[in-house]
């Protein structure tokens, strides 16, 4: 079996722990090695997990700012964290990759999830689906 990296820390935290906090920048990663938890946006119920290799705090590392939800443990979990992930992600393209992919996928189900949404069309007159301009960034994006 490969050694863990030095920059990998496996971390242990009880039951009720808050890993993330809404609000606050960590520029820390966590992946979820085993246990339960939960996300809560302004304190109300968005997700839970058990899902081996799920990954919190991207959103607030790659767009360096605060954490737009709470990561809390449901159970007692153990997490591999990377402190200082930004300098990590930069010289460590697998993971990056593997960062992009997780966030490709959000993006596609949360399409099919606003699809699912809407009303039948009655004509070929309905409302599209528009994104807002600035979720489809370009190349001269100087964060791209």
């Amino acid at each position: 079996m490969a050694e863990t990296p030095e920059w990998l820390k496996f971390e242990f935290y009880l039951a009720g722990t808050v890993l993330l906090e809404q609000g606050t920048q960590t520029g820390r990663l966590v992946v979820l090695r085993d246990g339960e938890i939960e996300v809560l946006r302004d304190g109300t119920f968005i997700a839970s997990t058990r899902s081996p290799g799920a990954i919190f705090g991207e959103m607030s590392l790659l767009l360096e700012k605060p954490h737009t939800a709470t990561v809390r443990a449901v159970s007692d979990v153990e997490c591999y964290v990377i402190h200082d992930a930004l300098k990590v992600l930069a010289t460590h393209p697998a993971w990056t990759l593997q960062i992009a992919r997780l966030l490709a996928q959000r993006v596609n189900n949360t399409t099919a999830a606003l699809m699912a949404a809407r009303p039948e069309a009655v004509d070929d007159d309905q409302e599209r689906l528009i994104m807002p301009h600035y979720v489809l960034s370009d190349w001269g994006d100087p964060q791209v």
